[in-house]
């Protein structure tokens, strides 16, 4: 499986390596000057505390839209004046939308039905309820906490529905210099767009692939799953 990756990745002229500090997100977002991150998909804080833990100080807004898990994320952003937590979920539009909540510490949770062969080795991802959850936009979203600016950076971990939330930024992406997307190399949920896809429709949008890191495998078979990938404007850096 990795070498079709990597023979895959190499049609785009792509190469896929070992995680190297050089690439470091961190130096990344301050190479870039990054004001502001939305937060999108923020689970129970991780990845904000990540961010934090990397030295970004910037404004840092989480989107969570599962209750549970959102009250978790603002017990971890307590105290950080410039971390904001909201209890949405983003999409294309604006609204309200049944969302199947995971198990595993909703880590999975999706408005997409899940598919395909790679859950059977994280049984515990599985789908264990479903909960109604409001919708908002990045382009809403960046009206109200980045109105000015072109140093905005996107982190997307919204289980295949990556297409529908850049569908609602269609204003505010000449403003993004940057996005962290979770790419499928199988499918996972119904209606996903492919890595290849999401390679083609970053590349169209102006981003250009900096780094790229394996985020989920079959423990027994090696299998990759999905990879997370950073892209920037590297004309605008």
């Amino acid at each position: 499986m990795k070498a079709l990756v990597k023979q895959v990745l190499g049609a785009f002229g792509l190469n896929l390596r070992r995680y190297d500090p050089s690439h470091d997100l961190g130096e990344l977002l301050r190479l870039y000057k990054v004001e502001t991150i939305f937060d999108c998909g923020a689970n129970a804080g991780m990845s904000g505390r990540y961010f934090r833990n990397l030295g970004f100080s910037g404004q840092i807004v989480s989107f969570e839209p599962v209750r549970q898990y959102f009250e978790l994320l603002t017990k971890e952003a307590a105290g950080d004046t410039r971390w904001i937590c909201r209890n949405l979920a983003l999409g294309e539009t604006e609204g309200e939308q049944e969302i199947h909540v995971s198990g595993g510490c909703g880590g999975a949770s999706s408005f997409l039905v899940q598919t395909g062969t790679s859950w059977q080795s994280t049984p515990e991802l599985e789908y264990v309820g479903k909960e109604r959850v409001r919708l908002t936009t990045i382009d809403a979203a960046a009206l109200e906490y980045y109105p000015t600016g072109d140093r905005l950076f996107l982190k997307l971990d919204v289980q295949g529905y990556e297409r529908k939330v850049l569908a609602g930024a269609c204003r505010t992406i000449p403003r993004v210099i940057g996005v962290r997307v979770e790419l499928s190399v199988s499918q996972c949920y119904e209606e996903e767009p492919s890595m290849f896809e999401m390679f083609s429709h970053l590349r169209e949008l102006g981003f250009r692939l900096c780094a790229i890191d394996e985020s989920w495998s079959n423990p027994q078979t090696r299998e990759v799953y999905q990879l997370d990938g950073v892209f920037f404007r590297c004309d605008e850096g």
